[in-house]
């Protein structure tokens, strides 16, 4: 090997303890300076440490100013509120209704025979007896009318007697209603006169008793009627029915003056009933 080989040899070799010698003073010093705390040699990246949170600062409220609360004012027109009565249950009104009379239409007559109905008269008079103009009465004749123009709804009772005698007579039926109940009898009725300067007394009553007859009838308002007059509505007064719970209905015709002929006609009989006031 030549000198100069050497020279450079010998020179690498001093580069190389001078390089050791380096580093041997370096890992000195540093385990001079941590004698107690391990030399870690890993290369592993430390955890990352989370950030301090910042102390809390104090943010000032404001404080609302208060509001005053506006006083309500009255409308310039207030509404009267109205005040509330009591009010009363009104008392039921009782509802009228008629009473089942027997053969109110007057129908299936015969020669002094009417169904349904009784007949009643009063006779002082017979052919050959000493006659009175003014208060002689003959026995009258119930039929039906046989002329339809002198019916007044249907078949119509027919009630005359002797040419120039005058006639008092009268029909009934006796039935029964609601002791206490208030009454009042119907019935339609014609006047016919030869001579109209008189015609016939008629009027309708009730028994509130239910007695046999007419005798205690109360009558209604009579009416003195003849053929110019047409068709009369005959009414009763109003009147309750006695304890024994039944009452008597009446039709009366009368002539007013004896005539050589004339004759009462009657037809539509109704008997209207209220049943008693409830306390």
């Amino acid at each position: 090997m030549s000198r100069t080989k050497w020279l450079i040899v010998a020179v690498l070799a001093l580069a190389d303890v001078v390089v050791l010698g380096a580093m041997a003073v370096v890992v000195v010093r540093f385990l001079a300076q941590s004698p107690s705390a391990p030399v870690s040699l890993s290369t592993s990246v430390p955890s990352p440490q989370p950030a301090a949170t910042p102390p809390p600062t104090w943010t000032p409220v404001p404080t609302p100013t208060p509001q005053s609360t506006p006083t309500p004012r009255p409308n310039a027109a207030p509404t009267q509120t109205p005040t509330s009565w009591p009010t009363s249950t009104p008392t039921q009104v009782p509802t009228a209704a008629p009473v089942v009379l027997e053969n109110p239409a007057f129908e299936g007559i015969q020669e002094n025979s009417i169904p349904g109905w009784e007949m009643g008269s009063f006779v002082n008079w017979a052919p050959g007896d000493e006659f009175d103009a003014v208060n002689s009465y003959a026995a009258p004749r119930f039929h039906q009318a046989g002329d339809q123009r002198q019916w007044i709804n249907g078949p119509t009772l027919q009630i005359d007697t002797e040419p120039w005698v005058k006639l008092r007579a009268w029909v009934f039926q006796t039935v029964d209603v609601e002791p206490g109940s208030r009454v009042q009898f119907q019935v339609h009725a014609v006047g016919f006169v030869r001579h109209t300067a008189g015609g016939y007394i008629l009027k309708a009553g009730v028994d509130p008793d239910g007695g046999a007859g007419c005798a205690a009838a109360q009558w209604g308002a009579e009416r003195i009627a003849d053929q110019g007059d047409g068709v009369v509505e005959l009414v009763s007064p109003q009147v309750v029915v006695g304890p024994e719970g039944r009452v008597t209905v009446c039709a009366f015709a009368e002539t007013q003056f004896a005539q050589v002929y004339h004759a009462a006609f009657f037809d539509d009989a109704a008997l209207i009933a209220l049943p008693p006031a409830r306390p």
